[in-house]
């Protein structure tokens, strides 16, 4: 389980802080206190060192200055008779204790009286006194003081030993020296203790010392004498102080937490859950709608969660106010969205709804309004049985304004065509009808046109609107290079027009600016050559194709314009004739047919076999006695349909009433006949048979896209 703090109650996070903090308090207080009493500790361990060896040092220069004296030259004399044997003895690791014991008072018994205390002079009692004297001074001023013990030493330069004279370890302990015992002087004593004339205390491996020197009357220094204290008893010292330092912190810390937390608790934790607890019940009134009120917060401190608490009541006023407000304002905006819909579906319900096929054309349209209401427009419908009027157009200016314009233009360019005036008396009589009362400056670009589907002639108005493409052979061009000025201008202007030869097959492109200037997020357009690539790439529907191609290349890119196409489309006619028809004219005439198609491979696939069907049938079937049979296809290709007639002078028969072929009898059991025309049935989208004049037509409809 992955721990994370944030999830924690204010209460808790308060809580590990305070501990935290009390935590560091205590280890930073041991430490700072640690040192800081080391330090003191040490310091005053080394006064007291000095002292306790000034103390001795007093003692002896004043009462025991002549005794001194005395026993310092006999201790020399028995260290320089015998220094050899002694630093033999002393470095010798064999040597036991008691061997040790043994040497020295042999060495020293003309000095020190025997054990025994018989037979001693007053000369040599009193001597033996002074020396007991001294030494009791040195154990009693060393323990007095808090000292491991002391002991006196001089100073023999020539050799570089310290020889000592008294020690106030017990003679028993084996850490006693003996009076011309000796030890090699270290740097240290040298340069600090040796060359110095006044009290000199230090530390080094586990000891800390004191040296005083023991001056004559002459002030002249024959003798040291020496303090020690131990470390360990230091740090002994030192670690009961941590000890009683952390149960203090602890105990100390411990009541200091509860204190917080009870503050916390009441002051901190309780009126920030109360702020919360208010929030949430606003927040839960607020989404569940209804009517809202304020609640409160029951903060009563003064401090800054109390100027929260106010600044809360104040953000639950505007919130109210901000929520009536928009409440209105979204009521508002329902009630126009809903008016837009409405104005949107009307003008969508005035333009066409559905392709228009009329003899040998298809046109068919597309629009996407950028907003609800557009500014796009286009029309078309058969003036008469002959001419076809078609016209797409484009306002300027978006929204509601040119949406009303937009209304009011179409309106004006039917009312006109259906009176049968040419295209260029339609765009004289829109241009002075638009331009009057158009305070707002508002135009119209516009191309106008008039197919004639006998002729196949198409004659034309471009009034400042796009250039249309034409499709033809797999190729894509743009015509009408000339343009004439924009409707609702200026009145009065004299439009010209201009014709075009449409071809079987030719499909012409009209569109609005909204395709040509779509712009992707790099604010690169659409443009003309991409519209002539999809057009050229396109296979079966073209206008949503070439939408779904300006959609991938904007991409994210809001529509900033609305899009508006026109496709027409002249029909591929074709007319085979077969006299006779024979079996090898079938693929023959599935290539030709093929050549001319553009659609789903495998519904072309299906029509390959109902010529397949159909010819065998002929040639198999419908010509017995016959003396010049005659075949002939008509082959009529418009908005993704094949129509074939086939029209023959054979025997008359009706292969819609002829019965199917049953499929569920065995093959060797089965009638000759009805399998072909019953698969062209099912296959096909469409079947028709008439007697013409002693003539069989059998027209098939096919649909390839």
């Amino acid at each position: 389980m992955k721990f994370s703090i944030k999830k924690f109650s204010i209460k808790k996070k308060i809580f590990l802080l305070t501990a935290a903090l009390s935590l560091a308090f205590i280890i930073v207080s041991i430490a700072v206190s640690s040192v800081i009493f080391m330090l003191k500790t040490r310091n005053d361990t080394l006064n007291l060192c000095k002292t306790s060896s000034l103390k001795i040092s007093g003692v002896i220069e004043d009462e025991f200055s002549d005794f001194f004296s005395e026993y310092k030259e006999k201790i020399d004399k028995i260290y320089r008779e015998n220094m050899d044997k002694i630093d033999l003895i002393l470095n010798d690791g064999t040597v036991s204790y008691e061997e040790k014991s043994k040497y020295f008072s042999e060495i020293t018994e003309g000095v020190f009286p025997p054990r025994t205390g018989f037979g001693l002079s007053y000369q040599m009692a009193q001597f033996n006194n002074s020396r007991n004297e001294v030494l009791r001074y040195i154990d009693l001023i060393s323990s007095s003081d808090g000292m491991i013990g002391g002991y006196v030493v001089y100073y023999d330069e020539e050799n570089e030993n310290s020889v000592f004279l008294f020690d106030s370890t017990p003679p028993s302990s084996r850490d006693y020296n003996f009076p011309a015992s000796f030890e090699k002087v270290g740097t240290r004593l040298k340069n600090e203790v040796f060359c110095s004339e006044v009290s000199v205390a230090f530390y080094e491996s586990d000891l800390f010392g004191g040296f005083s020197p023991i001056k004559t009357q002459d002030g002249e220094i024959v003798a040291y004498c020496a303090c020690y204290y131990s470390i360990n008893r230091l740090v002994n010292s030192q670690m009961e102080f941590v000890f009683t330092l952390v149960a203090t912190m602890l105990v100390a810390t411990a009541l200091m937490l509860i204190v917080y937390l009870i503050f916390a608790n009441k002051y901190i934790v309780k009126n920030i859950k109360s702020l919360s607890e208010s929030a949430i019940e606003f927040t839960s009134r607020l989404t569940r709608g209804g009517t809202l009120e304020i609640i409160d917060t029951n903060v009563k401190s003064h401090d800054e969660i109390g100027a929260l608490s106010e600044n809360f009541r104040l953000l639950q006023e505007r919130i109210i106010g901000y929520v009536g407000e928009i409440s209105e304002k979204t009521a508002t905006e329902e009630r126009m969205r809903a008016e837009l819909g409405i104005a949107s579906k009307i003008q969508l319900e005035s333009l066409p709804e559905k392709p228009l096929m009329c003899k040998n054309v298809r046109i068919e349209s597309f629009i996407r309004p950028a907003k609800e209401v557009g500014g796009d427009l286009f029309d078309y419908f058969m003036i008469d049985e002959n001419r076809l009027f078609f016209v797409i157009a484009d306002v300027s200016g978006k929204g509601v304004p040119a949406a009303l314009f937009m209304m009011r233009g179409k309106e004006i360019i039917r009312s006109c065509a259906s009176r049968g005036m040419n295209v260029v008396e339609i765009a004289q009589t829109v241009n002075n009808e638009l331009c009057k009362n158009n305070k707002e400056g508002l135009f119209i670009t516009a191309f106008i046109a008039i197919y004639d589907v006998n002729t196949k002639i198409l004659t034309y108005v471009r009034a400042g609107h796009e250039q249309p493409f034409i499709l033809r052979g797999g190729k894509a061009e743009k015509i009408s290079e000339e343009s004439n000025f924009i409707l609702g201008g200026f009145p009065n202007f004299t439009y010209v027009s201009d014709t075009v030869q449409l071809c079987g097959g030719d499909r012409m492109l009209l569109y609005t600016d909204g395709l040509n200037e779509g712009i992707n997020a790099s604010n690169e357009e659409f443009g003309y050559e991409r519209i002539e690539k999809a057009l050229e790439d396109s296979n079966g529907e073209v206008l949503t194709s070439l939408y779904g191609k300006l959609c991938e290349f904007c991409g994210e890119k809001e529509q900033f314009d609305d899009v508006t196409m026109l496709l027409i489309e002249v029909a591929k006619e074709d007319v085979i004739t077969l006299s006779p028809p024979t079996y090898d004219d079938i693929p023959k005439i599935t290539d030709r047919i093929n050549s001319q198609l553009c659609g789903d491979g495998e519904k072309i696939a299906e029509l390959d076999v109902i010529i397949d069907e159909l010819i065998n049938n002929y040639v198999s079937y419908a010509f017995d006695g016959v003396a010049e049979p005659r075949l002939e296809i008509s082959l009529k290709v418009l908005g993704g349909e094949v129509k074939m007639t086939f029209t023959d002078n054979g025997a008359p028969f009706d292969p819609i009433k002829s019965p199917d072929a049953d499929v569920d009898v065995d093959v060797s059991q089965r009638k000759i006949g009805g399998l072909g025309i019953m698969i062209v049935k099912n296959i096909s989208d469409g079947i028709e048979y008439s007697d013409a004049g002693g003539l069989n037509r059998l027209t098939v409809h096919k649909k390839i896209k």
